[in-house]
C-alpha cells in the first residue's frame, strides 16, 4: 500500500493540479489508484477531479521502472462564478455547478526513487462531455 501526492497539467481548464493519491497491490498485476486533484481556479472556474482507476503492470525495464495501463472512471466536479460590472447598465453575477463522469485511459512508469518511495510520470485522458488530457507525476510513499 502507498499513499502520495503529485502535480498535474489538466487541458480543460489549463491550468496546474494538486493531488492526493493512493495505490493498494492486489497483487504483482493489479493495483487500485483512487485520487482527487484539485486544479487551481482560473477565469472564476474551480474545477476537481475523483479518480477511481485500476492500474496493470504491462512490462517492467530493468534499471527504470515498471510501465503500467491506467483504465478507471474519472467524476469531474466544476464550479463557475462570473461577476461583471457594466457601467450604467449594473451589475451581473451568474454562478453553477456541474458533474460529469468519464472514461480514464492512460500510461504510467513507477520509477523506484529508494526502497519505500516512487515517482510516477503519467499521461491519461479522460473521455465525456467535455473530453480532456492530463499529464503530471506523483509522489508515491509506500507502508
Amino acid at each position: 500500500m502507498s499513499a502520495g501526492g503529485g502535480l498535474w497539467y489538466g487541458t480543460g481548464i489549463n491550468n496546474i493540479g494538486i493531488s492526493i493519491d493512493g495505490k493498494y497491490e492486489f497483487n504483482e498485476s493489479w493495483a487500485a489508484a483512487p485520487a482527487f486533484t484539485y486544479f487551481l481556479p482560473k477565469d472564476g472556474f474551480t474545477w476537481m477531479v475523483l479518480d477511481l482507476n485500476a492500474n496493470y503492470m504491462i512490462t517492467e525495464f530493468d534499471g527504470v521502472g515498471g510501465l503500467y495501463g491506467i483504465g478507471g472512471l474519472g467524476m469531474n466536479f466544476s464550479h463557475y462564478k462570473i461577476d461583471a460590472n457594466f457601467g450604467a447598465l449594473g451589475n451581473y453575477s451568474a454562478s453553477g455547478t456541474t458533474t460529469t463522469v468519464g472514461l480514464n485511459l492512460g500510461v504510467g512508469l513507477n520509477v523506484p526513487l529508494s526502497d519505500n518511495m516512487h515517482i510516477a510520470p503519467e499521461m491519461k485522458i479522460t473521455i465525456n462531455s467535455g473530453t480532456y488530457f492530463r499529464i503530471g507525476a506523483k509522489f508515491m510513499f509506500g507502508f
